[in-house]
């Protein structure tokens, strides 16, 4: 790596510890603080799309979590909510705001929030887009599931059958969730690393295709954890939750880059209906 090169890297993650607001360094003070929470355009574009993802996240995980846990839900929503803010909140603020530079984040979110005039249009049109795509790699892999039935450890096969109800709340929560996490926070953050790296002032689609795939394999790798404790990380469950999380990924991840989180969500969501609600409705 050349010099130059180096210096670029290092300034761009020198960057993020700054990001969560661009007007918000350590050394602005409480003036430039107060000027930003009066921004509208700040607050449309920022603060409220952070409070209004990572509510949903927060509440959508705890009541998933009532409802599907076998632990005492009382013992487990102070931790749990710890757990979710502190994961949530910075990448949600860092998808935010570093998006915000390279084109990626919560446009139509923002749209909605400001109640800008065809805004539900936009978003009815690309949630349609997303069901679109969604719902038929869905049933693809619940087919293919099924088809390879036999040669997976039947663990895997049990795995994320919570009935309809837990089924769909369990859709909600994994499709907000972890479009946050992955999508918007890791993505993003990645995409902006490579821009600035690279010197670039734009999100090129080889930049983007790259943060796709790499966050669709991290998207893929923190469901391994589940399988291997539920018994089922056999050669077969392993290859086949990698393979199915990172075709969601890359899916999502497309979708994210060029419509925003909200498609992205509406994908994953129409995706996990087919693979947590119907098994249930047809047994």
């Amino acid at each position: 790596m050349t010099a130059k090169r180096s210096k670029r890297a290092g300034q761009a993650f020198h960057g993020i510890f700054s990001a969560c607001d661009p007007q918000l360094t350590f050394s602005t003070g409480a003036q430039k603080i107060d000027s930003t929470l009066q921004d509208p355009k700040k607050v449309y574009s920022f603060w409220l799309p952070l409070l209004v993802l990572v509510s949903l996240t927060l509440v959508t995980q705890l009541v998933s979590v009532s409802f599907t846990s076998d632990q005492n839900f009382a013992e487990i929503v102070l931790p749990s909510t710890i757990a979710l803010l502190l994961v949530s909140t910075p990448l949600a603020a860092l998808g935010l705001s570093l998006g915000s530079r390279i084109g990626l984040g919560a446009p139509l979110l923002t749209e909605l929030l400001m109640r800008s005039p065809g805004a539900l249009r936009q978003v009815a049109s690309v949630t349609a887009l997303a069901a679109g795509i969604g719902l038929p790699i869905g049933l693809f892999l619940w087919l293919l599931r099924f088809a390879t039935a036999e040669f997976q450890p039947p663990e895997l096969l049990d795995l994320g059958h919570r009935g309809v109800t837990g089924g769909i709340l369990v859709s909600i929560s994994a499709a907000i969730g972890e479009e946050v996490w992955l999508r918007l926070g890791v993505m993003t953050v990645l995409s902006w690393i490579l821009v600035r790296a690279i010197g670039q002032h734009d999100l090129t689609p080889r930049i983007a295709w790259t943060a796709i795939v790499v966050s669709a394999l991290a998207f893929g790798a923190i469901h391994l954890p589940q399988l291997a404790a539920a018994g089922a990380a056999t050669s077969v469950g392993i290859t086949g939750t990698m393979l199915g999380n990172t075709l969601v990924g890359i899916a999502c991840g497309w979708l994210f880059w060029k419509h925003g989180i909200i498609s992205a969500i509406a994908a994953h969501f129409a995706i996990d209906v087919i693979l947590h609600v119907m098994p249930a409705l047809l047994s």
